[in-house]
This record gives structure tokens, C-alpha cells and sequence, in this order.
């Protein structure tokens, strides 16, 4: 997964109502851009920020790849500036309810800035001769955790759509790779936690570990380092799993529970002070311990998916 910075302040309202991203292929004079060419190295479920105006306004998911596109009728006379023959990525954005003025933080990320094509400047304004910039890991996550502040609901929205575009786009490698059908499908099948995936956590796990439920057609085969994260082996071991009540798949699966590898829970949100987690009453301190197997993934999941581990790369 890759992050990306747009600078579009003459067409914003344009690309953002229709969920796309467009620019030439190179300037009036035919000379490369590197801004330009960046459109064609963008892959599904990269996360993009939309800056126009001084602001981030909208944070967004790419939804499929490059693709050759003459310049949108919408762009209208504002589009005469272009050569027509462009490059067109399909994006799902989420408009921000409170955006977000970078300049007002600058120095919390000048150092995590690109030095060369960077799509602000040092002192917080935008670079406008850069169109689509990639920007490292560190800064989107920060970005992303100076957005959350005020726009929580946004961001898990964002995490939602991400993960549905890299299962999609998993499950489309593996229908095309040029492996067996059956295994094709027990990979596939592993997504919802069936076929040989399911069989093989059922013989390590006999019931959700929070709940005590036991009644195996109640229970989720969930994923500890998840499905769309995992190569082929992983997706079907059956030590990368936990048999979970919905509710609590619901709390994994999000990162906001977690399990050191003697059984002690981890909670994001204590479960005293959030109405939802004190309502199903999920209390336990201590599962019991994992295997050695299990213990791997898990390690995995508390660097990456679990929430405090998320926030505290924020911390710059």
C-alpha cells in the first residue's frame, strides 16, 4: 500500500463528485512530469489525499488502476490548459466534515516531507507543479491521525472501504494466478473463513475465547494477521485464526482488541468507558495462552492492526 498527495484546486469539485483522479500525460510542451506519471505507479487500495484550497477536504481508497483517458467533459474550459490525452484513476473519496489545514501543523512533518516532488513546501503551502505526489508511509500515517481527530467516523469508513478493494483485488490474483482450481478455491473460501481454512482452526480452537461460546454455527473463523495481508499458506493455516462470536470478530477484525501471547486482552477502548464494549459485558483479562504458531500472527496483528499501535505511529 502506497500513499498518495493530489494538488487539484481547479478541478477538486469536479474529481471529487465523480470519484476520480485525471491528469495529461505530459505538459503542453510534451515534456515527462513526474507529477503526471505518478497517475500510472497508483494501485488499488492505495490511500490518497485530496488538497485544494489550503485544505485536506477528502481522503480516498484507489479503486482500480491506471488508465489511458481523454480529458473529462466536465472540466469544461478549465480543462483548455491540458494536452487532452491524459491518464484517469478511479477513486472512492470521503469528503472530510471538518478539513484539515496542513500550513496549521507544518512542523509536526516538514522533515517527513519528499526532497524532491514534494507536494507542499517547506512553509505549508502547495506545490502546484506537482500534481500526484507519493508521500512515505510515516507522514500518511500522520496525516491520517491529525485528520482522525476530527473526523473519526471518516476515517473508519476509509478502513472499511480499504479492506473490501485489497480482498477484491486478492481474490482477482488468485482467479488469475495459474495455480489449481481447488486450491483457487479454498483460498477464496478461506475470505469467510470456510473450507479447509475452517477445518483446520477447528482443531485448535473450540470456542471464542471471550464469550466461552462453543456452538461452532455461531462462531466466525476470523483471521489474526488478515486474509487480504497474507500470502497462500497463511490464508489457510490454521494457527493465523480464532474461533470469535460476531461481536467480538467485529472488535478484531477492527483492531480494537487485541491478545498478548499469554492470553492477556488488550483493549483499545477500555471496555468500562465505551457504552457498546460495556454493554456486551466483554470483561476477560486472560484467554489463555497460544501456541507458538499463533503467537506469530499475533505479533503481527498487535504491530499492525491493533489500534494503540496504529495511533502511536502518529506520535512525531
Amino acid at each position: 500500500m502506497k500513499f498518495w498527495w493530489v494538488n487539484h484546486k481547479q478541478t477538486v469539485r469536479k474529481e471529487l463528485g465523480g470519484g476520480y483522479i485525471w491528469s495529461p500525460k505530459a505538459n503542453k510542451l510534451g515534456h515527462f512530469n513526474q507529477g503526471y506519471f505518478n497517475m500510472t505507479l497508483t494501485s488499488p487500495g492505495d490511500v490518497i489525499f485530496s488538497y485544494a484550497h489550503g485544505r485536506v477536504k477528502a481522503v480516498g481508497i484507489i479503486e482500480s488502476g491506471c488508465i489511458a483517458s481523454n480529458i473529462p467533459d466536465e472540466f469544461g474550459r478549465t480543462g483548455d490548459q491540458w494536452n487532452p490525452d491524459g491518464y484517469l484513476v478511479k477513486v472512492f473519496w470521503l469528503e472530510l466534515e471538518q478539513p484539515f489545514a496542513p500550513k496549521r501543523d507544518i512542523e509536526l512533518f516538514q522533515r517527513l516531507l519528499p526532497e524532491k516532488y514534494s507536494p507542499l513546501q517547506q512553509n505549508g503551502n502547495g506545490n502546484q507543479s506537482i500534481y500526484l505526489a507519493e508521500i512515505s508511509a510515516n507522514l500518511g500515517e500522520l496525516l491520517l491521525g491529525l485528520i482522525s481527530r476530527s473526523n473519526a467516523v471518516t476515517i473508519d469508513s476509509l478502513d472499511d472501504v480499504q479492506s473490501r478493494l485489497i480482498n477484491n483485488a486478492a481474490e482477482q490474483q488468485i482467479a488469475a494466478s495459474p495455480i489449481r482450481e481447488t486450491e483457487k478455491t479454498q483460498l477464496i473460501k478461506a475470505r469467510v473463513g470456510q473450507g479447509i481454512y475452517r477445518q483446520r482452526l477447528l482443531k485448535i480452537e473450540k470456542h471464542c475465547r471471550l464469550t466461552g461460546a462453543s456452538d461452532v454455527k455461531f462462531l466466525i473463523a476470523s483471521h489474526i494477521k488478515p486474509w487480504r495481508l497474507s500470502d497462500n499458506e497463511e490464508k489457510l493455516d490454521g494457527n493465523n485464526g480464532l474461533l470469535l462470536s460476531p461481536h467480538v470478530d467485529c472488535l478484531f477484525d477492527k483492531g480494537w482488541l487485541s491478545f498478548k501471547n499469554n492470553g492477556d486482552v488488550l483493549w483499545a477502548v477500555p471496555p468500562i468507558t465505551d457504552p457498546t464494549v460495556a454493554i456486551w459485558k466483554l470483561t476477560p483479562q486472560n484467554v489463555g495462552s497460544f501456541n507458538t504458531a499463533q503467537r506469530h500472527y499475533l505479533d503481527y496483528h498487535r504491530e499492525f492492526i491493533f489500534r494503540p499501535s496504529r495511533i502511536q505511529t502518529t506520535s512525531y
